[in-house]
């Protein structure tokens, strides 16, 4: 009997192996470093791709905009801003043409022209009360009474300048010793100007009623400013009479505030400063616009029978003066002459 011994095969164990990690997390922490490492170069590089995003956003927005800005430094005058307010020395002569009188020119029919209701009538300017007088010592200042009339020359509006301080003297003189004209008005006067905007309109009215041919002068001048600078006179010249007046006396309202022309059916009616009737028996408009290109020269608007010569001259308004100057001279009345802010235009 044989007898078989089970003999168990053992398989071979595998060799254990220690493995050492010590050099992989070595590793990953040198790598995470170097990772760490890269960040800042990785902020920044973000970061500088976002500026030149930005500036790239930047760069189109400016691109897109810029005939806008163009168009916004061209609109008006150069260097001014939208509601920007100047100030200007106006001067204007209204002159007659005395050889229109006997022509051919056919005046227009007799009629109402009344002036528009928000007009501005020029201040009249007295030397005797101007406030310019200075004092010895601010005592004495405080001691004088209020001038409630008092009118600065050189920085009130709308003030009618003597003749000193017109700018037109020469060419007024030019008109007077021409024997074709006549001076039927000059005026200068100081007013603001607000960009984009118009000035009231200005009111002129005189007379002239101890010549052998009676007139009166009457109308409107005003100034706007948007892209540049236009003037646009609108004056009647009527000439005076008072023949046929006695059928038409019934009509006419004679007070001695009676100072508008009144009209009577066909005929024209006005009453003159000293409140005597006159009538109108002719009269001549002259309605015109004109741009101003260049404040050295002056405008001239005609017409056959009239015409006006205007000159607008930039001024630099003082600052206004709280105390008076301290001095040893008495009160006296201002010099007159060229208004020291008017802006010097030669060689400009």
């Amino acid at each position: 009997m044989i007898v078989l011994s089970k003999t168990t095969t053992q398989r071979p164990q595998k060799p254990q192996v220690t493995v050492d990690h010590t050099d992989d997390q070595r590793g990953a922490e040198l790598s995470r470093d170097f990772m760490n490492s890269l960040e800042p170069i990785k902020t920044s590089v973000e970061q500088k791709a976002s500026f030149t995003r930005l500036q790239r956003v930047l760069a189109t927005l400016l691109l897109s905009t810029a005939p806008m800005v163009v168009l916004a430094n061209t609109d008006g005058k150069a260097g001014t801003q939208k509601n920007d307010t100047r100030w200007y020395q106006a001067d204007m002569i209204v002159f007659l043409n005395e050889q229109s009188m006997n022509g051919s020119e056919k005046w227009p029919d007799i009629g109402a022209h009344p002036l528009p209701a928000n007009t501005i009538k020029l201040k009249p300017y007295d030397a005797s009360t101007g406030n310019s007088a200075k004092y010895s010592d601010l005592t004495n200042f405080l001691d004088q009474p209020e001038k409630k009339s008092a009118i600065d020359l050189e920085r009130d509006a709308f003030v009618s300048l003597p003749y000193p301080s017109q700018l037109l003297q020469k060419e007024g003189s030019t008109l007077s010793r021409n024997g074709s004209y006549r001076i039927l008005e000059q005026k200068a006067w100081l007013m603001p100007i607000k960009e984009g905007e118009s000035t009231l309109p200005i009111r002129i009215r005189s007379y002239n009623t101890q010549s052998k041919m009676p007139s009166m002068l009457e109308g409107t001048v005003t100034v706007s400013s948007s892209r540049f600078l236009h003037v646009n006179v609108d004056f009647w010249y009527s000439e005076l009479s008072w023949e046929g007046l006695a059928k038409n006396m019934g009509s006419f309202q004679n007070s001695a505030s009676q100072m508008e022309p009144t009209l009577d059916k066909e005929v024209q009616l006005v009453s003159t400063p000293g409140g005597q009737p006159m009538r109108i028996s002719r009269n001549f408009q002259l309605q015109e616009s004109r741009r101003i290109r260049n404040s050295k020269e002056v405008q001239y608007l005609d017409s056959p029978v009239i015409g006006v010569l205007f000159k607008l001259t930039p001024y630099e308004r003082p600052d206004k003066q709280l105390l008076p100057e301290m001095g040893t001279e008495q009160d006296k009345s201002p010099e007159l002459g060229i208004l020291p802010g008017i802006v010097d235009q030669k060689g400009s």
